[in-house]
């Protein structure tokens, strides 16, 4: 029993861990986006 819980929370905490690391990614792929946008704008 004390193992599966233990197993739980680890499962629990690589998930988060996995999850934010794709929001930060997703976050970059977004704002490099918007920097290139900006800058075409700004050359026009």
């Amino acid at each position: 029993m004390n193992l599966l819980t233990w197993d739980l929370v680890a499962l629990l905490s690589i998930l988060m861990v996995v999850l934010a690391i794709v929001i930060i990614v997703f976050l970059g792929f977004k704002v490099v986006k918007l920097m290139n946008q900006d800058a075409e704008k700004h050359k026009t």
